[in-house]
């Protein structure tokens, strides 16, 4: 029986596919553990001793338990689905203290210091700083602009405000497909959010039913003089209709027009000295 229990153990732990961890290897002086993209040197050293070193097969490092095992499992598959469809490596990153200078530092070494690809992006949920922060290179910094950071921000913090972890990161890998898709932006763009979208429906119905009421109203007849105004109105020959708007959603979204001056993306440089674009927003 013991035998059969060690069998079973060993499958579980070296079968059993992963779809997030926690877990972190070691760093030393000996082996720091970095790609070779990076160039070492006495500057880096430090940043490189404070990144977590992991396995960057596994997409989706959980450190601030905010996903249960369920979650992680489906944002790894749509992780992976992004990054095999896009030709971009993929990183979501989410953590209760920060140990660097801010959320840019942390998403930047975290990528850097990791073996993911040349080109990708890294999403990080900073419990710490309240901060949501996504970090480019390579192709990615082309694809993902200033304009359609700002879009993917706003259409996701308030996900986070509301506690909604799982689905703001789904719905934030959901909206990178559909840039992606997209292409790189050739020239300026112009994003109306859903939340603005419904914004100006709700304007239109009210005016709408303005309208209709004035319209109403004036073909009343008036039967007689009265002090009060109800006194004007035949109650029999005016029928309100009453329209219903009940809010779907609580995110608070912008709508950014940039011309072709103001397009493009935004770099700096991090402690490895590899570029990167990015962007983020609080929570």
């Amino acid at each position: 029986m013991r035998k059969y229990l060690i069998v079973l153990l060993t499958f579980v732990l070296f079968v059993t596919p992963v779809y997030a961890s926690t877990n972190t290897n070691t760093r030393t002086d000996d082996n720091l553990r970095v790609p070779d993209k990076v160039d070492l040197n006495v500057a880096n050293r430090s940043a490189i001793m404070s990144t977590p070193s992991v396995d960057a097969t596994e997409k989706v490092y959980d450190f601030a338990d905010l996903f249960t095992d369920d979650e992680e499992q489906k944002l790894y598959d749509q992780a992976k689905n992004f990054i095999d469809k896009y030709n971009m490596d993929f990183a979501i990153v989410t953590i209760s203290e920060n140990n660097k200078a801010s959320e840019v530092e942390y998403s930047d070494d975290f990528y850097d210091y990791n073996d993911f690809d040349v080109n990708g992006l890294l999403f990080l949920i900073d419990m710490d700083n309240r901060q949501i922060y996504m970090s480019t290179a390579g192709s990615a910094i082309r694809m993902y602009t200033d304009a359609r950071i700002d879009y993917l921000m706003d259409n996701v913090y308030q996900y986070m405000t509301d506690k909604e972890y799982y689905e703001g990161t789904s719905k934030y890998i959901t909206l990178l497909g559909d840039l992606a898709a997209k292409g790189v932006p050739t020239g300026s763009e112009s994003f109306v959010s859903t939340g603005t979208i419904f914004l100006y429906s709700l304007i239109a119905s009210a005016v709408i039913t303005l309208i209709v009421m004035i319209i109403l109203v004036k073909k009343n007849k008036l039967v007689s003089k009265a002090n009060e105004a109800k006194a004007y109105l035949n109650k029999d020959s005016v029928k309100v209709d009453v329209v219903e708007e009940r809010l779907v959603s609580t995110h608070t979204t912008k709508t950014r027009i940039e011309s072709s001056s103001s397009g493009g993306s935004s770099t700096h440089s991090g402690s490895s000295g590899i570029s990167h674009g990015g962007g983020g927003h609080g929570f």
